[in-house]
Formats: C-alpha cells, sequence, structure tokens
C-alpha cells in the first residue's frame, strides 16, 4: 500500500496496515472522517500533505476517487462537467433520494456522502 520514500526526511518502515495508518494519521497524511454506520470502523480522508509523504499512495487515491465520481455522474447522481480538468461538482436531484443512495454499491456510497459533506461545509 503505502512505499518507503527515500527522498523524504520521514519514511514509511512499517508493513501492519494499522501501523501505516496510524503512522500516516501522526504525519498528518490522513485525517479522521467519521465512523462507518455499516462497520463501526473508522474512515479516514487524505490531507494535501499525503503527496509528500507517499505520492504514488496519493495518486492511487485522487485515481480511486475520480473513478468513483465519474460512476456517480453517469449514474445521475451528480452534475458536472467532465470536459473541463478540475469541473465544478453540484448534487444531482437523485443524490437526495435516500433509497436511490443506499442503493449504490458501498464505495460509491460512502464518496456521495462525502461529496455532500463537503458540499454542505462550503455553504
Amino acid at each position: 500500500m503505502a512505499q518507503k520514500q527515500e527522498s523524504n526526511s520521514w519514511s514509511l518502515s512499517v508493513s501492519n496496515p494499522d501501523e501505516i495508518i496510524n503512522e500516516l494519521l501522526t504525519n498528518g497524511g490522513l485525517e479522521f472522517a467519521g465512523v462507518d454506520p455499516e462497520t463501526g470502523e473508522p474512515m479516514y480522508r487524505p490531507t494535501s500533505i499525503l503527496k509528500n509523504i507517499d505520492p504514488a499512495l496519493s495518486k492511487d487515491i485522487s485515481s480511486y476517487f475520480s473513478t468513483t465520481t465519474l460512476n456517480l455522474w453517469q449514474k445521475g447522481f451528480i452534475d458536472m462537467d467532465v470536459t473541463m480538468e478540475d469541473p465544478v461538482v453540484k448534487l444531482a436531484e437523485k443524490s437526495f433520494d435516500i433509497d436511490a443512495v443506499n442503493s449504490l454499491g458501498k464505495d460509491e456510497r460512502v464518496i456521495i456522502q462525502e461529496i455532500i459533506r463537503v458540499l454542505s461545509e462550503k455553504k
């Protein structure tokens, strides 16, 4: 998952996933995002610092988020101009339909909930 970075003064020197998460939290690469309502497990979101700690992991997370966001757009949950490099994302009417949101797979449901949270904080 995370790789040791020789170019940084800080390096990821553990291999256990829990230890990796703890190191990333301690060093500011991740921040607590809430608790998964289905499992009770903590959820985390990357910070801008993650790019300096582990560029490969940061890129993987960004790609995952972009792919999932595109899927949500294709399914009608969000509106955005996909031809733009950094599109403005808006909630579509379908994102307010609880049954429709609950019908999504877990990964898409987590991402749409995070998008809703972020857009709600901007108001």
